[in-house]
């Protein structure tokens, strides 16, 4: 029976909102008697009670006809035989770019062969016949394609078989595949870094995810890869896009019937660095230079001592991280891993070397800060004093000094004086040394925005004690007063604390990231506060260290580098430090500008170079006189 109008069944009544008498009578109810508007309001609810179950009748109508026709529409095209697919667009990483928006990284698009796990057959024959047969139309063989899906992380279902295809090819191989929707050929990007040798260490590279990247962040598995160290690791939740998502209803045979829906890929967002750009390949090159036929090893730290913001950082050797995005095999990887000179090695903030004689500003800011010396406080000091059976001894005889000549001069008989005591000095002892290196951030990770940094060491006579099994001698106080013995430092931390010193006493967390915007160039937020501490010392006993660290380079063994007329006041210390026991010694050079308002600090280590003044300072040098040129830009 068919129902041609409501009127069949319900009669006559008025649509829902003019119910008539109702709006009258309660606007009269004031006019009736209480027996009325009894009857009233009792035909008021009657007709409610009575229109609710047609408006529900009607909504009901409703949703089966849109249950019958159209979604029976798609049900009976599933029932057909068709089916939805799912395709997953990878999203462009975000860039990384310099402090002036210069790029360090680009995204080349690159094709890849790809299968979805999920969409292959749960038979093994039915599997392993559809694969081989995908295997002769794509060049590759079933054990290679099986191969490479066992290889891969348990939880990942898209799988890339093959990349770097070339775009002639990877068409033709598309039109081939066409029938075989569990298979795909897609766009991915490739990463390109710009190759400034040393840099690698600060960005980083890429790789593919294991299962634990993928349970922390599912869109990793879409997008293919993941940062694995540097930049690229720390900030890649940042650089990871959003994937996007295909919906299609295939056919039987797998062929795409049409589009469901689409959600475009969002790219990454883009990372923006402190680092100059050119001033990165001006000090690369000079650190190259400079090692030629001494080192093989060097590193460069450039740091704003108003902010800790790094401006420049390099570590050679180093590696291409483009060879990581291009896919590193693991025999090459192990090649690489076990070179000898350790390109995987980041010494700028892993590597800890004994500091020399660079460590002197910093005891004699303990001395100072303690009382035990003044700012016109002098001693005779000869070439060699004698404390027991054992004898200590410079490297001249420096007369009469005070403190500001004795860090001019690296004088060794002014500090073993100043750390462990000689004649009427009395020294700061391995505990006041310790504390005083610890308040310079020595002996600690400096907490900087790239993983892998190493703490240096700090010895104690507790330590000596459980691990050397020996007591503690005063010849281990002096060693320590001029930065030998098993005093450890990194380059990173000599930098850090070198702009205490340049700033007038505040502690920053070295950092890169300098600000991150999405690819709208709208800023995303981040923790940007790096001030750690204030007056880590007193002004008046860093402007002595200061005044000390300016005669370096006017008076003593730095003067022969700069020249009068150098065009920025520098202020500096040398530092030469032995290591090993063939007397081989590492060159250190830490300098700040301008001398009355720094802002910059430039360290210089070279392993095994030989005399810091000689070998590490030329390098500061030339890279203070290309700021001084360009530091409106910089």
């Amino acid at each position: 029976m068919k129902i041609k109008n409501f009127k069949d069944i319900f009669g006559n009544f008025n649509p829902l909102g003019k119910i008539s008498g109702v709006h009258s009578d309660l606007d009269d109810l004031n006019s009736l008697s209480s027996e009325e508007v009894f009857r009233v309001k009792g035909l008021s609810r009657i007709r409610i009670s009575f229109l609710a179950p047609i408006l529900l009748f009607i909504i009901l109508v409703v949703r089966l006809f849109s249950l019958q026709v159209q979604e029976g529409i798609v049900n009976k095209t599933l029932a057909e035989g068709n089916r939805i697919k799912l395709s997953y667009v990878s999203a462009p990483r975000g860039g990384i770019v310099d402090n002036r928006n210069e790029t360090f990284v680009k995204n080349i698009p690159s094709y890849v062969l790809q299968v979805s796990v999920s969409q292959l057959p749960k038979d093994k024959n039915q599997r392993n016949n559809l694969i081989a047969k995908v295997a002769g139309l794509v060049g590759m063989s079933l054990d290679e394609i099986i191969s490479t899906i066992d290889k891969a992380p348990q939880n990942m279902d898209t799988i890339a078989l093959k990349e770097g295809i070339e775009r002639d090819k990877a068409l033709l191989m598309k039109s081939k595949i066409v029938d075989y929707s569990a298979f795909e050929v897609t766009t991915r990007h490739e990463r390109q870094y710009d190759r400034i040798v040393g840099l690698s260490h600060v960005i980083g590279y890429i790789s593919k995810p294991s299962e634990d990247d993928i349970k922390q962040n599912p869109a990793v598995s879409l997008n293919g890869v993941i940062g694995k160290s540097g930049i690229e690791q720390q900030y890649d939740k940042y650089l990871q896009g959003t994937p996007g998502e295909k919906k299609m209803e295939v056919d039987a045979q797998g062929r795409v019937v049409r589009i469901l829906s689409s959600t475009p890929s969002v790219a990454g967002k883009t990372i923006q660095l402190s680092i100059d750009k050119e001033l990165e390949s001006f000090a690369s090159q000079h650190l190259q230079d400079a090692m030629k036929d001494v080192s093989s090893s060097g590193v460069v730290i450039v740091e704003d001592p108003k902010s800790g913001a790094i401006k420049a950082m390099l570590s050679i050797p180093d590696y291409d991280s483009s060879l990581f995005s291009e896919g590193l095999s693991q025999d090459e990887y192990n090649k690489m891993a076990d070179d000898p000179n350790k390109p995987l090695f980041n010494r700028a903030i892993t590597g800890v070397y004994p500091p020399g004689s660079s460590i002197k500003p910093f005891i004699a800011s303990g001395a100072l800060e303690s009382g035990n010396i003044s700012e016109d406080f002098s001693v005779d000091t000869p070439l060699t004093i004698r404390i027991g059976q054992w004898t200590f001894t410079d490297w001249k005889d420096h007369g009469v000094t005070d403190v500001k000549r004795a860090i001019a001069e690296s004088n060794n008989i002014f500090f073993y004086a100043l750390g462990g005591g000689w004649n009427d000095i009395k020294g700061l002892g391995p505990d006041g040394l310790q504390s005083t290196l610890d308040k310079f951030g020595f002996g600690k990770k400096e907490g900087i925005d790239i993983g892998s940094e190493a703490s240096g060491f700090i010895p104690t006579p507790q330590w000596k004690e459980n691990v050397m099994k020996e007591p503690w001698y005063i010849g281990n106080t002096y060693n320590m007063s001029i930065g030998q013995g098993d005093l450890t430092v990194t380059p990173l931390q000599l930098t850090n604390a070198t702009a205490i010193i340049a700033n007038g006493g505040t502690l920053y967390r070295p950092h890169f990231i300098s600000k991150i915007f999405s690819s709208t160039n709208e800023d995303v937020p981040f923790n940007n506060d790096f001030k750690i501490k204030e007056h880590v010392f007193s002004d008046d006993t860093l402007r002595i260290v200061r005044e000390g660290m300016r005669e370096t380079v006017t008076l003593g063994s730095a003067r022969s580098v700069f020249p009068e007329d150098f065009p920025v006041e520098v202020a500096a210390k040398t530092g030469t430090a032995q290591f090993g026991n063939e007397g081989k010694t590492h060159a250190w050079f830490s300098s700040f500008a301008p001398y009355d308002n720094p802002e910059i600090v430039v360290t210089v280590l070279i392993e095994g170079g030989g005399e810091g003044y000689q070998v590490a300072a030329p390098v500061a040098r030339d890279i203070l006189e290309w700021w001084n040129n360009n530091r409106e830009n910089s």
